[in-house]
């Protein structure tokens, strides 16, 4: 069991104590009220509950969601474990609203750029079977029956000749790179400049040889100066291009140069990552990770098809949380996270909407190894603790409109936030969920995911 150690600020550090306490269930969740204060009292008055966290009945629940998201065009949807039934089902809930009623169309998710081109080519009409394409394109953690559902939803949404506007999925990370990537940057080079083609083949070759054959076995144990090489070559061949960019513009179109570049960024990208300390995930390197998955947003932003892109952003609340100083005390100061830059770049048409948890149960992995953990007590210093002793079991609440006094200096913090990481590591980080957030939604108890 998972135990929380209250009074504690830490940031990456794991405690594990032999302490067992019942788990308490969402009927109990009424009965257990925390002593009514200005806080308490607010967010009972202004949290707006929600019936279930299954999608595939009504939304009249989510009807709210409209006016909270307004104007936003990218949506961050968080989740505070990997590994968790509810985050994953309320969040497709909340996918299949914006979608529905608001027209958002790009579905960007925390998964590598090339693999992803699978699941967009199958929710729009590909053949296959679905859990397959699955298993040959997305992380091993998405890997559960939350995500088919989801996945096959938006397949029957594309198929429906009346939705004249179609979703796109679209990966946003660099931990891996597939043939295709290559091959999209090779085979473009090969119609507008042949005579370079056999270079870039060349330059690309020993990546390909290594880095796709499996990013856990392979490439992490490469030399230090053979990691190094590999970057090197990548960034010839995206410098190349980019020297090239208004003869190659002219020989194919704009449209064209701009995703053959952007596919030779993702190896740039890919190479650069991987040359960084792959054996405890430093900080340097999960840093790294959260400028480029920002810098791929962008560019979806910026090429995606009309002039209003409509944007949802599937991450970690790590991740999405709109939060500059997030690696406070880790990292150096302004250093920004995926939501900073995004809020940075697009101010208040990035809106970041965070899940957390009281207490329940959630699916952890270790490379292809996955255990059940449970959630620790959230100590009163935490955010969760106060969320979760309300007396409502699920609920939405706007962190943007707090009045001043007590409820506005709780928002603020600092105070703890409960984090997990893939493999089950304490992440929690004592800041200001006002700063993070501007939408939270709370579920009293949780379960795991269930794998494919």
């Amino acid at each position: 069991m998972r135990t929380y150690k209250q009074g504690s600020h830490y940031g990456y550090l794991i405690v594990l104590l032999s302490v067992s306490f019942a788990l308490i269930g969402c009927t109990a969740a009424n009965t257990r009220i925390a002593s009514v204060g200005p806080v308490t009292t607010w967010i009972q008055q202004n949290a707006i509950p929600l019936k279930t966290v299954e999608p595939g009945g009504s939304d009249a629940d989510l009807q709210p969601l409209q006016s909270l998201v307004g104007n936003a065009s990218i949506v961050g949807l968080g989740e505070e474990t990997h590994g968790t039934h509810e985050f994953f089902t309320m969040k497709a809930r909340l996918v299949k609203f914006l979608v529905s009623r608001m027209g958002f169309n790009t579905f960007i998710m925390e998964n590598n750029w090339g693999a992803s081109r699978l699941i967009d080519a199958y929710i729009n009409g590909g053949q296959g079977n679905v859990e397959d394409v699955m298993r040959m394109s997305l992380f091993f953690s998405w890997q559960t029956q939350e995500y088919r559902d989801m996945l096959e939803w938006m397949r029957a949404y594309n198929t429906d000749a009346t939705h004249t506007t179609k979703i796109h999925f679209v990966g946003m990370d660099c931990q891996g790179v597939s043939q295709g990537d290559f091959d999209e940057v090779e085979n473009y080079v090969r119609a507008v400049d042949p005579q370079q083609a056999a270079h870039i083949q060349n330059l690309y070759a020993d990546i390909i040889a290594r880095g796709i054959a499996g990013r856990y076995t392979i490439y992490p144990q490469l030399a230090a100066e053979t990691k190094q090489q590999y970057q090197d070559q990548a960034q010839q061949v995206y410098d190349l291009l980019h020297a090239h960019q208004q003869a190659y513009e002219n020989r194919s179109s704009p449209q064209a140069f701009a995703l053959a570049l952007q596919n030779a960024r993702i190896i740039v990208q890919f190479t650069t990552y991987a040359n960084q300390n792959s054996q405890d995930e430093s900080l340097a390197r999960y840093i790294q990770r959260d400028a480029f998955m920002a810098e791929n947003v962008a560019w979806i932003h910026d090429h995606a098809a009309g002039s209003h892109p409509r944007m949802i952003v599937w991450a970690h609340d790590v991740h999405i949380a709109n939060n500059p100083s997030y690696y406070t005390g880790y990292a150096p100061k302004g250093t920004e996270n995926l939501g900073g830059f995004l809020r940075t770049w697009y101010k208040q048409s990035y809106l970041p909407i965070a899940t957390s948890l009281y207490q329940g149960t959630f699916n952890m992995y270790q490379g292809i190894r996955v255990t059940t953990d449970t959630a620790g007590t959230a100590g009163e210093d935490t955010y969760n603790y106060t969320l979760g002793n309300v007396g409502i079991p699920i609920y939405m609440l706007d962190l943007r409109k707090t009045p001043p006094g007590p409820v506005t200096g709780w928002a603020n913090g600092p105070y703890i936030f409960l984090l997990y990481g893939l493999g089950g590591e304490d992440l929690s980080i004592p800041g200001s969920l006002k700063q993070w957030f501007a939408v939270i939604i709370h579920i009293e108890h949780t379960t795991a995911s269930h794998r494919l």
